[in-house]
């Protein structure tokens, strides 16, 4: 009988032991999973801050490429000398050649003639080949003639500037209208598209 007893409190050791194991399994298995969410919780919590952190320097580079008050100069053989000047130029992103501009002046300077005066709300400007595009709101005044038009195309090299769209020119008293318009930098002769032109007079 003793033996007997001593089985069964052996037995029921065993079955314990087992319980026990059981027991701690489950709860190792639970912590690990638990671990696991953790885990990938900061996983999501570190790539959101990557992410965000990517955004804050995607801003910080758009800002940065942004820069105010710029001015060029530059001058052809002849000793023409062509200022632009605007409030904010960024960088072009297709073209890093060309600084896209905004709130446009520019001036045409030469020795025999009087100076050209430009302005437009926005610009784009090639430093490799110096040439502009002005456009929206474009206003060019010279002498005693204001021009105005949606588009001013300025080539240095070729000592040009055409005007086009919308077109306008007052002269005195007398206004013009035209699709286009193009003035030698040098002599500043101004051709009119004579098949558009349409003449007003003011009296």
């Amino acid at each position: 009988n003793l033996n007997s007893s001593t089985n069964d409190e052996i037995l029921e050791e065993i079955k314990k032991k087992k319980k026990d194991i059981n027991f701690k399994n489950e709860v190792d298995e639970k912590i690990s999973a638990n671990k696991k969410k953790i885990n990938k919780k900061d996983e999501i919590k570190l790539n959101k801050n990557n992410k965000d952190q990517l955004n804050k320097k995607n801003d910080n580079d758009k800002v940065e490429n942004l820069t105010k008050n710029i001015e060029y100069i530059t001058s052809n053989k002849n000793g023409d000398i062509f200022k632009i000047m605007a409030e904010f130029a960024k960088t072009n992103l297709d073209n890093k050649d060309i600084l896209d501009l905004e709130n446009v002046n520019g001036n045409i300077k030469t020795k025999e003639k009087n100076e050209i005066l430009i302005s437009s709300k926005y610009a784009s400007y090639n430093h490799s080949s110096q040439n502009s595009k002005f456009y929206q709101n474009v206003k060019i005044v010279y002498e005693n003639k204001v021009i105005s038009c949606d588009n001013l195309d300025i080539s240095i090299s070729q000592n040009i500037a055409v005007g086009y769209d919308n077109v306008i020119l007052e002269e005195g008293n007398s206004i013009m209208k035209a699709k286009k318009i193009t003035m030698n930098l040098l002599t500043k002769d101004i051709s009119i598209n004579s098949k558009d032109k349409i003449e007003l007079k003011i009296n």
